[in-house]
């Protein structure tokens, strides 16, 4: 399966699937100090989820898409979702559902509703996982407005 991300570029050895960026900036999914993976299941939710965090007009230079392949069912699903799962601003609830998967080396991928539109879904991937040498990006190019 094949899933997107779009991320800056820089520093030029910045590896866009490391979960760093998510350890610095916590996510609805994380805590400060987990390293986690937001992809989206299509360029256009990726673009979507984008537009959520970040003013179009100040948009970074160098964004680039990166397609990154999962393999296919290798994901858990949260089930079920507490309430206010997809409250602004987002609820510790789902940071600390996030952090105890991810705590967990077999966990390879999380499959989460997008906020932008609840019937498509995200991918968390987490880098800690005993499998992520299968996780491969299979392509990148630059992020085009």
């Amino acid at each position: 399966m094949i899933v997107y991300r779009i991320c800056k570029t820089y520093p030029p050895d910045h590896n866009p699937i490391d979960g760093e960026g998510a350890a610095k900036y916590p996510g609805r999914w994380n805590s400060k100090g987990t390293r986690m993976v937001y992809t989206a299941s299509s360029l256009s939710l990726a673009r979507s989820e984008m537009a959520r965090h970040v003013n179009l007009e100040d948009l970074p230079d160098n964004l680039r898409v990166y397609e990154i392949e999962i393999p296919e069912d290798a994901y858990l699903e949260i089930m079920p979702l507490p309430d206010d799962w997809n409250s602004d601003p987002e609820a510790n609830v789902t940071k600390i559902i996030g952090d105890e998967y991810f705590s967990d080396k077999s966990a390879l991928a999380v499959k989460v509703p997008s906020v932008c539109d609840p019937k498509l879904w995200n991918y968390l991937l987490n880098p800690q996982s005993d499998s992520y040498h299968l996780i491969k990006v299979v392509n990148d190019y630059p992020f085009v407005v």
